[in-house]
């Protein structure tokens, strides 16, 4: 006699899988709403290795959330460096296939005096054709030129009397003043005049974070206005020439807080928080530089339960 046999996909536990299982990343288990979480995040570059799909209606979905690096800024009166842009996806309504999907965390733009550069995209790949991508943040423009902002996820601030960047995915960046640089777009708002736009937040991770705030612009030549503050979400603050006034970064919950900016002699922006995508603090009037941006940030969660 013979047999039919059917092959089947098992999970860890020796029977079908209920649920989605994966390995890769920093890995934490929690409840919100009644529902069963597993969140992977990453602080950079790796992998999400889905092992088994679960047979449960959920079994293949997940939610992401990813931010890019932020922009940087640069030196003398120039504007802060817009945060990196973010995606998200909720109600577990993204499906996701059984395989290695890379995990790509864009670095933030460095510190610069002269030459200020785009923050790198981070990209969740859930399945072609399926991407999720954050993009750079838009760099802070320059007194020496150019002194318009630049364009990216969020808009970087302009340099002196020239017009703020455009934001793809979040804030604008701030047109400047005369003496003195606008803030960058935040991931939640423009920029304000000299101070970085605010961020979003987030909490598939189990933590609720601000990610994605703009850096602030330079302050002012002389007498004119001190550094401009950080958005919250990881924003640096901007750098002042006279003394008590450096921009202050947010003190808003962040995976890691911005920088504030310096002042006085060899004034330099504040950093954006490494793993928020927050904006360079842009430097002030005379030589100095601007701070370097925040690198970006990835999670994916999916349902272990009930």
């Amino acid at each position: 006699m013979s047999f039919g046999y059917q092959v089947l996909g098992f999970g860890s536990g020796g029977g079908p899988a209920k649920w989605l299982e994966a390995s890769g990343g920093t890995t934490v288990e929690y409840s919100d709403g009644g529902v069963d979480y597993k969140a992977h995040f990453y602080l950079a570059s790796g992998s999400f290795n889905v092992t088994a799909l679960g047979e449960d209606s959920d079994g293949d979905k997940v939610d992401y959330f990813v931010i890019a690096g932020g922009g940087g800024a640069g030196g003398t009166v120039a504007g802060g460096g817009g945060a990196g842009g973010s995606v998200t996806a909720s109600s577990l309504s993204t499906t996701i296939t059984a395989a290695d999907h890379p995990i790509t965390v864009g670095a933030g733009g460095p510190a610069a005096y002269t030459s200020p550069a785009n923050g790198a995209n981070s990209v969740v790949f859930v399945g072609s054709p399926v991407a999720g991508t954050g993009t750079g943040g838009g760099k802070g423009g320059i007194f020496s030129g150019p002194a318009t902002g630049g364009t990216g996820g969020c808009g970087g601030g302009a340099a002196q009397d020239d017009s703020g960047g455009p934001g793809t995915q979040g804030g604008d960046g701030a047109p400047a003043g005369q003496g003195q640089g606008g803030g960058g777009g935040g991931m939640a708002a423009n920029a304000s005049t000299i101070n970085g736009g605010d961020g979003t937040t987030n909490a598939y991770d189990d933590n609720v974070y601000h990610y994605g705030g703009g850096g602030g612009g330079g302050g002012g030549i002389h007498s004119g206005p001190a550094g401009g503050t950080g958005g919250a979400g990881g924003g640096g603050g901007g750098s002042w020439q006279q003394s008590g006034g450096p921009g202050a970064a947010s003190t808003s919950a962040a995976r890691n807080l911005g920088q504030s900016g310096t002042n006085g002699s060899g004034v330099i922006g504040g950093a954006g928080g490494a793993n928020t995508g927050g904006g360079g603090g842009g430097g002030a009037h005379p030589s100095s530089w601007g701070g370097a941006a925040g690198s970006g940030y990835a999670v994916v969660r999916y349902k272990v339960g009930p």
